[in-house]
């Protein structure tokens, strides 16, 4: 076997052990944990179990995500359509990519013992702190699309700072992923294009820019002409447009708070950096020394400043900033743990304590395992029974073969616990100022089409008397608190 390929065999067999125990100690989508009980965890793999029984999505049940986030969970289901493990095989999947690029970022300074100790270190990181939230989110299923393209282009940048062309048609062909995850968390690739154009237009003009940008395009419009032509052969493209493009743009903030001012989203910027300081810091750090201190071509500083503005940008301050956006960000915090440990290498090395190059990576191995461990904020429902969860408890209530509505809400997981699936279009009232969904959920409860109604946070309005009450209970809130109620209803 080649030093190469068995170096890619580590690599890639080393990271994905890691993102096992890393997720399997924080992800709330592991067997380890009952269920996971955020809202649109359960929103995903809903719509992923209706993708796997034939219904088509945006046509047959509306949500607002990209369609390959639904065939992740749609993937998921058909390993386990009664729990979240399939979505803990697809996290390994994406975290443990993401970790292999990290690693090869890192391999290229460091030893592969250190590497994949500094990779294990991002991992923990990444989990640990509030913007992973419970898990399987689509900044998640984005990472191994951002972290390769940071990857490459460090790798496969040339003297005169365009990328080759197979570099180039591939970070298009992630960019084309991540455009069917969550369009809003591009900023990296159109930084990435920016310093390309610069560079291609100074080394070879228009014809040169325009060259590199059909290479790009190509790699970008795989995915989603190839979504295109799905929901065209099933007469839903135009449901695909209005739910995923146009609704998310024109009217996502009309339910709620309108976009926060300036200063507003500043104090969110810092509150959130401060939440996830274990990356943060070395993400702000890492890009300020690269850019300024590594000694790299001006080219691939060029390009790894304007990929993290552009990221930035992206995630703070356009549109609306939540607690799992900023994880989109996490892969720049590579560049950081390399030049920590580059300089901590060089320190010791100075000194003849080389006894270090044996210590460091166990003990940073089994220092994110402690950090995974001890420092996730979903440890609270480690070894818990879902039976003696309110989404378990309530399940008891559906009688086999019934139909079920969430009113008023996200899904509260009550459609997995029960083993059902929705029967209406729009079966959660989601974050969108959308007229038809908020008419249709109000039509299906006041002509009692669904057998079974669960309300969250209220009670069901007292003008729809098709259904009475037979059971409440108590769950936990965003704050994982046992403080939000949850009140079942059955068709009279």
């Amino acid at each position: 076997m080649g030093e190469k390929r068995r170096e890619a065999l580590l690599g890639v067999g080393g990271c994905l052990l890691i993102a096992a125990v890393l997720l399997f100690l924080c992800s709330q989508c592991s067997p380890l944990y009952p269920t996971n009980i955020w809202g649109d965890a359960n929103c995903l793999m809903t719509v992923g179990r209706v993708m796997r029984s034939g219904g088509v999505i945006y046509r047959d049940i509306y949500e607002q995500k990209g369609p390959t986030l639904y065939l992740i969970h749609a993937i998921a289901a058909a390993v386990s359509d009664t729990s979240f493990f399939g979505v803990f095989l697809m996290e390994i999947l994406s975290l443990g990519a993401a970790l292999y690029f990290a690693f090869r970022i890192l391999r290229g300074r460091l030893c592969i013992p250190g590497s994949l100790a500094c990779a294990a270190l991002l991992g923990a990181g990444m989990l640990v702190c509030t913007a992973f939230v419970k898990g399987d989110s689509a900044e998640e299923f984005c990472l191994p699309y951002l972290m390769g393209a940071l990857c490459l282009v460090l790798e496969q940048m040339r003297e005169d700072g365009t990328l080759r062309p197979w570099a180039l048609f591939a970070c298009g062909l992630a960019a084309g992923m991540v455009a069917t995850i969550k369009y809003s968390v591009l900023g990296l690739f159109v930084g990435l294009c920016a310093a390309e154009g610069i560079a291609a237009l100074r080394c070879g003009g228009l014809r040169r820019a325009f060259a590199s940008a059909g290479v790009f395009l190509a790699g970008m419009m795989t995915p989603i002409l190839l979504w295109a032509a799905y929901f065209a052969a099933h007469g839903a493209l135009g449901d695909f447009y209005t739910a995923y493009i146009y609704n998310n743009i024109m009217l996502y903030e009309a339910e709620g708070e309108a976009a926060a001012g300036l200063i507003e989203a500043v104090k969110d910027v810092l509150r959130y950096a401060r939440d996830n300081a274990l990356w943060v810091i070395p993400a702000a750090l890492g890009a300020a020394h690269y850019v300024l201190l590594s000694g790299e071509t001006g080219w691939r500083r060029l390009s790894v400043l304007l990929m993290g503005l552009c990221s930035l940008t992206a995630v703070c301050f356009l549109g609306r900033f939540w607690v799992y956006c900023p994880l989109a960000l996490s892969v720049f915090a590579v560049l950081g743990l390399r030049a920590l440990l580059e300089g901590f290498a060089a320190f010791m090395n100075a000194r003849g304590l080389l006894w270090y190059r044996r210590v460091f990576p166990p003990a940073a191995m089994a220092a994110a395992v402690l950090a995974a461990a001890l420092l996730s904020p979903n440890a609270f429902l480690r070894g818990e029974s879902l039976e003696n969860m309110a989404q378990g408890r309530l399940a008891k209530f559906i009688h086999p073969g019934a139909t079920l509505l969430q009113y008023g809400h996200l899904d509260d997981g009550l459609y997995l616990a029960a083993d059902r699936l929705p029967q209406l279009k729009y079966f959660v009232r989601l974050n969108v100022g959308l007229d038809e969904m908020h008419e249709e959920l109000e039509r299906y409860v006041a002509e009692g089409i669904p057998d079974y109604v669960l309300v969250t946070w209220k009670e069901l309005p007292a003008e729809h008397d098709h259904y009475q009450l037979i059971a409440t209970d108590a769950g936990y809130d965003e704050s994982n608190r046992i403080n939000k109620m949850f009140y079942l209803y059955r068709r009279r």
